[in-house]
């Protein structure tokens, strides 16, 4: 037996015995096939964990943004609704405290009953005057931010705790006490600033959207999505941890340059983290927050630690193989073993081309060879398998993406365009007329006495008349033309190219359509036009809007069932007679 003595030293050692050559040549090879078990692997494995990590980033990436392009139009429709709503000087004729006041505050809290927990008016000295379920009325909220912001114009405002109406209302869904996020809208009447119309918009709508962004597949990756404010502050976090790690002052990471990145979160864990700023709008200007998206780095690597244990695992066996197979090799060994060494290393430096070449010294080392090309192969299968799961990750993510968009641009009961889309067909329709020189007209189209099918008849009735004059007006609008939900019982044409002259000539044939149709529940139905036409160069599309909501009104008073001009004495075009 081999035993060692000490020379020079006490670090410095040599073997009495010599090791036999099949010894060193086991010894040796086998060292070299683990090096190279192990170059494989890691290079592999660092190429397969790049690709990983780009790849759930940009599926982070999207989902954030997901989540912040619906919350900023969720708040666009919302701070719309209550300036449109605040402007309609019919509902405050009576004054704040009307009857007519009040169910425009009850319909406003029908639209959402869950989101909208509290819809009041207060006037000019900031007493509430009207509010759903008299909450607050009577009392003042001259000191509350959306009543002073509100006198001013349209105010959406950041999400903030419930003060007045904190021990009015339960608590939200996670069983946390409720905060809001507030719309505003002065209220003019006879140009004259009446008060203000508020809405508190529960928080809880926004777990609601992001339990609509992730998927299945997200979720049970670990997928979550976070909620920032201007200032780094957390204000959404999920499993109702929001207040919790408010108060424990969590911060959003820091993602180094930028983009998706591993961060490390106030807990301590690594998370593949992507963020989207909430982008500005018109109307509510930029409230500062950032949605993220973060995944656990345990989750997104799996695949590649289970890849690199099997490619580990596979250069054991190959070297325990190689082990008892190098010792019937003696003559041409040692060139061979330079040449798997040589090609490991273009494969490690990624050389075009390179693999392991076919050895002739030996059955037993060309076995070896082959083995180690098959855990190439599986190793390379392993990354190319990967990457297809990725693709279809991504696939499955951005076809939900798409759905969420058609989703959010139809009305559901009718299956017309909505407001938001109507409102970006409009933009666009300006702006080519601008270029080509081309007039464009809008239809502001309102069912006469809606509100009455809907208490005689029932709402599933009102909901078969939105249809029937969806149908209708349809059907008499050219390909051309858009027709779209504007909201209630109101609908809204754009006709591209129409002078107003062309405009109204349509609008009366709608009216008359109409008018036209009988029903054996509900009798006649029909319905008041309003039309404005934009000459070539009109920039504005909430101009134009307002033009065509003003001759609305003209036809209403003159009677309905009749189109009306902005700014000209239109003849009457009455239909048939209302029932």
């Amino acid at each position: 037996m081999a035993r060692l003595t000490g020379v020079a030293g006490p670090m410095s050692w040599r073997w009495s015995l010599p090791l036999t050559i099949k010894l060193q040549l086991t010894l040796v090879f086998g060292a070299v096939v683990v090096l190279a078990s192990v170059v494989l692997t890691s290079a592999l494995g660092g190429m397969l964990r790049e690709r990983v990590r780009t790849d759930a980033g940009r599926v982070l990436t999207l989902l954030s943004g997901n989540a912040a392009r619906i919350l900023a139009n969720d708040l666009m429709t919302n701070a719309d609704m209550v300036a449109l709503l605040a402007r309609r000087e019919a509902v405050w004729t009576a004054g704040l405290d009307s009857p007519e006041a009040q169910r425009t505050l009850d319909l406003i809290q029908a639209t959402a009953p869950r989101t909208h927990l509290w819809v009041g008016v207060a006037d000019a000295e900031g007493t509430v005057r009207a509010a759903t379920g008299d909450l607050l009325r009577g009392q003042s909220v001259a000191q509350r931010p959306w009543f002073q912001r509100g006198q001013d114009g349209p105010f959406v405002g950041d999400v903030h705790p419930a003060k007045l109406l904190a021990t009015l209302l339960p608590a939200d869904r996670d069983g946390e006490p409720q905060r809001f996020v507030d719309y505003a809208a002065p209220v003019v009447r006879d140009g004259q600033r009446l008060g203000v119309l508020g809405v508190h918009a529960s928080w809880d709508w926004v777990g609601e959207v992001v339990d609509a962004v992730l998927t299945t597949q997200a979720r049970g990756s670990g997928v979550e999505i976070f909620i920032f404010d201007r200032e780094g502050s957390v204000i959404f976090a999920p499993r109702g941890q929001s207040q919790k790690l408010a108060a424990a002052g969590v911060r959003m990471p820091p993602l180094p340059g930028g983009g998706p990145a591993v961060a490390t979160w106030h807990d301590g864990a690594e998370w593949l983290t992507a963020a989207t700023r909430l982008p500005a709008s018109r109307a509510l200007g930029d409230l500062g927050w950032t949605i993220v998206a973060r995944e656990p780095v345990e989750t997104v690597f799996a695949d590649v630690r289970d890849a690199s244990r099997r490619a580990l695992l596979a250069g054991v066996l190959a070297t325990l193989v190689g082990a008892l197979l190098v010792r019937l090799a003696a003559v041409r060994l040692g060139a061979d073993v330079r040449r798997l060494s040589k090609a490991a290393r273009d494969i490690e430096l990624g050389v075009p081309g390179a693999r392991l070449p076919p050895v002739a010294s030996s059955a037993e080392l060309r076995s070896l060879a082959e083995a180690l090309g098959r855990m190439t192969t599986r190793l390379m299968a392993t990354q190319e398998d990967l990457e297809r799961q990725v693709r279809e990750r991504t696939a499955e993510l951005e076809a939900a993406n798409a759905e969420l968009g058609r989703q959010a641009g139809t009305d559901p009961l009718t299956g017309l365009p909505n407001r938001r889309t109507f409102d970006l067909q409009l933009d666009h329709a300006l702006a080519a007329a601008r270029r080509n020189g081309q007039p464009v007209a809008v239809l502001m189209i309102d069912a006469d006495h809606f509100k009455r099918i809907n208490d005689v008849h029932g709402h599933p009735v009102g909901d078969d008349v939105l249809v029937m004059l969806a149908g209708v007006l349809r059907a008499r609008l050219r390909e051309s033309d858009l027709l779209a939900r504007y909201g209630g019982e109101e609908f809204v044409a754009l006709l591209p190219g129409a002078t107003q002259a062309d405009a109204l000539a349509v609008a009366q044939v709608l009216v008359a359509a109409v008018a036209a149709r009988r029903s054996a529940v509900y009798g006649q139905v029909t319905v008041s036009i309003g039309v404005a036409g934009a000459p070539p160069g009109e920039p504005v599309a909430g101009a134009l809007m307002h033009r065509a909501d003003e001759a609305l009104y003209r036809a209403k008073a003159q009677g309905r069932n009749r189109a009306c001009v902005h700014g000209e004495d239109a003849p009457d075009t009455a239909g048939t007679p209302e029932l």
